[in-house]
């Protein structure tokens, strides 16, 4: 499972000390453009930062093309299952990877998750669970075998606690490492209790 992290603070340091996580920009997620639904100063980040992203989160509710890097995975946010979903993946897909997005807020979609895995099944989409902040979305994209996640600092701990740098670390760490049950076996079942 790929596990990425949007802008933090300790962008950096988790870089530094978690080559394995893909930490912003080189996942790109600027949630901030996406909500308002500024996609010309998204793209123009995009574009800027191309050398440096390697997995963007693609505009929400565009179904065309967008002039967009062909360097870049995408991960499609899919709200509704629907012919515009499939149409952007294949298009996307014939110069790149793109992964179809889980949104972890009931809100932003009109299905269930069980219909969002058949639904990928049927284009041999990889799967993305988009904003995890909890351990029940972290158990339930462990249970359905989501092979990529987007974690927030909140995940970690309380507000207090994720001001720490060290506890992060250590949680961080708690969620990464490998124990030895029953053959190889995740950490991060062991970090879900």
């Amino acid at each position: 499972m790929l596990i990425a992290m949007g802008h933090t603070v300790y962008g950096e340091r988790i870089r530094k000390d978690f080559p394995n996580i893909l930490v912003y920009p080189e996942f790109f997620d600027s949630k901030k453009d996406l909500l308002r639904r500024n996609y010309h100063i998204y793209l123009k980040k995009l574009w800027s930062l191309r050398s440096t992203i390697k997995i963007a989160i693609y505009p929400d509710y565009i179904y065309h093309k967008l002039w967009i890097p062909n360097n870049v995975e995408y991960i499609i946010p899919v709200h509704s299952l629907d012919e515009g979903v499939v149409r952007i993946y294949r298009e996307l897909s014939s110069f790149t990877k793109v992964w179809l997005g889980f949104a972890s807020n009931e809100k932003y979609r009109d299905y269930e998750i069980a219909d969002f895995v058949e639904f990928a099944k049927r284009l041999n989409a990889k799967t993305w669970y988009l904003g995890i902040s909890t351990k029940r979305e972290l158990r339930e994209a462990v249970k359905w075998n989501f092979e990529g996640i987007d974690i927030t600092t909140m995940l970690l701990g309380k507000f207090e606690q994720i001001g720490d740098y060290n506890y992060v670390r250590r949680k961080i760490t708690e969620l990464l490492g490998h124990t030895k049950v029953q053959g190889k076996q995740t950490r991060i079942v062991e970090f879900l209790r």
